[in-house]
């Protein structure tokens, strides 16, 4: 994958609510470093929460994994992948996770994402 250098998504999602902020909104970052494809996620931890409510009300590395793979789909060169999940930090209402994608950046030629990361978030527009 020598033309992909740095692959740069950002999947917003905006809605009028009456939750504590603006918008509902889910940065992803997909990245090439060397020869691995990394994702990184940045999200606020009320919406996630709202969606995905867990009874300690603390993400963790499994649970987050579950919800990004039954929310979204991954393939590169016609061939799922599912993100691995490294690691996970909470800061205050903000969550920012890193997973693990591919080992094989060098070889691929097409990625194609379908992604429904939030969208059950009541009254999302």
């Amino acid at each position: 994958m020598k033309y992909l250098i740095v692959l740069f998504l950002n999947l917003c999602y905006g809605f009028f609510s009456a939750t504590d902020h603006d918008a509902i909104t889910a940065t992803f970052h997909v990245i090439e470093r060397g020869h691995v494809i990394m994702l990184e996620v940045d999200f606020d931890t009320n919406d996630y929460l709202s969606v995905n409510t867990p009874a300690h009300y603390k993400i963790t590395k499994a649970e987050f994994e579950d919800y990004l793979n039954r929310t979204t789909d991954w393939e590169f060169d016609d061939v799922k992948v599912k993100p691995k999940t490294l690691s996970l930090k909470q800061f205050g209402h903000h969550t920012k996770v890193v997973c693990f994608l591919s080992d094989e950046a060098y070889k691929t030629k097409k990625i194609k994402i379908k992604n429904k990361f939030l969208l059950g978030v009541p009254t999302h527009s």
